[in-house]
């Protein structure tokens, strides 16, 4: 088996555990790559072969045992991010684009369906101080472990490397909060190309066109995946959004299996943020999520 590290139209690289290979995808993959949960996705293992004349083809993709997948433009739609990943590794930054924890919330939801891990990577921590940056996580209520970086400095590359060291992860994010930048640390040794801030707009500008597959020198893969300014989850129900966050998913049973911990009776959540037990933030972090996946 060999591992799929990029995807260009019917043909693919490949990782054989050395070096990567050129192979044209098979007659039955090409059939699937417009199919979305069944096309070809980066970081799945494939067997390969070759044909008489030499040629290196992907014949078929092992069954996945995580996928990370966002919506398509169909409500049931949806597409693979990154295949058997073990970690999501969700990159912000502390200003310049602002800290978005809405999006966090999206991707660790995506990250929890998929069966990954999810983890923040707060890039950008020069352009605030160490105290902001807390306050800003503090503040958001981010229930996951958090890596402070800074690409430009190299403040907290090397506990980013230790947390990917001999792991699969992803990496996702907001355009222009620094990923690219993130990786030319990771592994310098690699051509990756960085980008800038739009001046006007003060949006990112996209430098990871298609999602690519890297070796980590340490030991690990990370899959580098283009920048998004929106992370649309399809259909999502109260129990989903529930498991961003600990304390709420950790609340006793409440009187109704179906409660969305909004306004029923007998609702085990609300008595906890009533009792002090659920902090308010949390709460409210959950019904704003909530309330966004609800509206038609």
């Amino acid at each position: 088996m060999m591992i799929l590290a990029q995807m260009f139209g019917s043909s693919a690289l490949v990782w054989d555990g050395t070096e990567m290979l050129q192979a044209a995808l098979g007659p039955k993959l090409r059939s699937r790559s417009g199919s979305r949960l069944g096309a070809p996705a980066v970081g799945d293992h494939v067997e390969v072969g070759r044909d008489a004349q030499g040629t290196l083809s992907v014949l078929s993709i092992a069954p996945r045992r995580t996928s990370l997948a966002r919506a398509g433009s169909g409500a049931r739609d949806r597409q693979i991010v990154a295949a058997n990943a073990e970690q999501a590794v969700i990159v912000s930054s502390a200003a310049q684009p602002p800290f978005r924890p809405g999006l966090v919330d999206r991707w660790a939801l995506l990250a929890h369906r998929g069966g990954l891990s999810p983890v923040l990577c707060l890039n950008k921590a020069d352009l605030v101080s160490r105290e902001e940056a807390e306050r800003l996580i503090a503040d958001a209520a981010i229930p996951l472990p958090c890596v402070l970086v800074s690409a430009k400095t190299g403040s907290g590359i090397a506990e980013l490397k230790e947390s990917l060291q001999g792991v699969s992860s992803v990496l996702v994010g907001h355009s222009g909060v620094g990923k690219s930048s993130l990786l030319r640390r990771l592994i310098p040794e690699e051509q990756i190309v960085t980008g800038t801030l739009s001046e006007k707009s003060g949006k990112g500008r996209h430098t990871t066109s298609s999602a690519r597959l890297y070796r980590l020198p340490e030991g690990g893969v990370v899959i580098d995946t283009p920048g998004v300014r929106s992370v649309a989850l399809g259909e999502t129900g109260a129990a989903e959004v529930a498991s961003v966050f600990p304390e709420i998913q950790g609340a006793p049973p409440c009187r109704f299996t179906s409660c969305t911990h909004r306004m029923e009776p007998g609702c085990a959540v609300l008595a906890g943020v009533q009792a002090g037990v659920i902090p308010e933030k949390v709460y409210a972090r959950y019904k704003k999520l909530l309330l966004e996946v609800l509206a038609p």
